[in-house]
């Protein structure tokens, strides 16, 4: 196949949807601009109109030279399947300058690039798996890793983990998410935000929401965002570095996710210096299948799932359930964390409830009833396996991990 002129491309796609959205925001602005900057603000948008339909423009003849590349190659490449209806529809409507055509060109590219990790994993100049440390995160470290090895790209593995702070995180978190790197011996890189979880929290006056979740926008994916820059100065490259941004997401987890791609152009991290593809490895995976290969592959995993609190994420998520948040905060109370009383603490000084539904304190005195009731929770290593592949496979996954060891 012609990866080059794929991804030269999935470039020019790029740069056609940034001038379409400077030409969005300058229409926006002139609508607001006052009078005596109305000249100004017209010519800077016809300036920006004019670099979009010239970039517009490129997109049909590399579309051609694409189409042309592609059919001589389609007798010795098998994996392309319904992409290569689509690119040869799409290289055929003589509509490539249209939004609608620039998104189908870019969607069929990338599906038929996401069907061959190993080919995309050659083209990439470097390979960011960002790690929480959680379930997810050690299968897609673990499937980026073997991928890249197989094909003698490992040194280009880098794996990322965000701290957001002690105060809001399970304790050996970061230590894991080091270890899991340690075990391949790849790169691992910590960043972290100069204000932490509890900090934004209190200059906001706001606790996070599903629709605003600064927790991960903030403290993780712009912390993250970061070693780009960092890395492509590494590369010191004369051309425009590709940089594949992995990361652990699922679309079994909700209904947003599903409506992610497995790949897709990070249009925000793009520059001319970089092209960034986010690549999702474990998109189609459900969660058993996630524990099937933590189990198969021995994967140490952070023992707060074994109390089967599905997310390590937050100590206290905002995306967790009433009788989630509950076990947490009993698992703080075995645990001898003061997270609990710190939060319902923010809380009441911040005066804005947890979740919409219900506060912490509600949390912690429901938490506080059933451990007079209940005594303190337990739990046994390999709890999380026996609860999702039962008794045999968690006897299993700890002898593996006895021998790992």
């Amino acid at each position: 196949m012609d990866l080059p002129a794929r991804l030269g491309l999935l470039e020019l796609i790029r740069l056609s949807a940034s001038a379409e959205s400077n030409c969005r925001r300058l229409r926006l602005a002139l609508r607001a601009a006052p009078s005596s900057r109305v000249e100004e603000a017209v010519r800077e948008l016809a300036r920006a109109e004019a670099e979009y339909t010239s970039r517009a423009a490129q997109v049909t003849p590399a579309t051609v030279r694409w189409r042309r590349a592609f059919t001589a190659t389609e007798r010795a490449d098998t994996t392309l399947g319904t992409a290569l209806a689509r690119t040869r529809q799409l290289a055929g409507s003589g509509q490539p300058r249209t939004k609608g055509a620039r998104r189908a060109a870019e969607t069929a590219l990338l599906a038929e690039l996401s069907a061959m990790p190993k080919t995309l994993i050659r083209a990439a100049h470097a390979l960011l798996v960002q790690s929480s440390g959680g379930k997810d995160s050690i299968v897609t470290v673990d499937r980026v890793v073997r991928w890249a090895d197989s094909v003698g790209c490992l040194d280009k593995v880098v794996v990322v983990h965000a701290d957001i702070g002690q105060d809001a995180e399970w304790p050996g978190v970061l230590d894991l998410a080091r270890q899991q790197a340690e075990r391949y011996g790849v790169r691992f890189i910590v960043v972290k935000a100069p204000v932490g979880f509890l900090g934004m929290v209190e200059k906001r006056g706001l606790w996070p929401d599903a629709q605003n979740r600064l927790c991960t926008s903030t403290l993780k994916r712009d912390e993250a965002a970061k070693v780009f820059t960092q890395i492509v100065d590494e590369l010191g490259l004369d051309e425009q570095a590709l940089l594949v941004n992995c990361l652990g997401i699922r679309a079994s987890e909700s209904f947003s996710r599903r409506q992610k791609h497995e790949l897709a152009i990070d249009h925000r991290a793009s520059s001319s210096r970089r092209l960034v593809l986010t690549w999702h490895p474990v998109f189609h995976l459900s969660e058993t299948a996630i524990w099937k290969e933590i189990a198969d592959n021995a994967l140490d995993y952070h023992p707060v799932y074994d109390t089967l609190i599905p997310r390590l994420s937050c100590i206290f998520c905002i995306l967790a359930s009433f009788d989630v948040l509950v076990r947490a905060v009993r698992l703080c109370w075995v645990l001898g964390l003061p997270t609990p009383k710190t939060y319902v603490d923010l809380e009441g000084r911040i005066g804005h409830r947890f979740k919409n539904q219900f506060s912490l304190a509600q949390v912690v005195e429901e938490a506080a009833r059933l451990e007079a009731a209940e005594g303190p929770i337990t739990w046994r290593r390999g709890d999380a396996i026996r609860h999702h592949l039962g008794d045999d496979a968690a006897t299993d996954y700890l002898r593996r991990l006895a021998l790992a060891a």
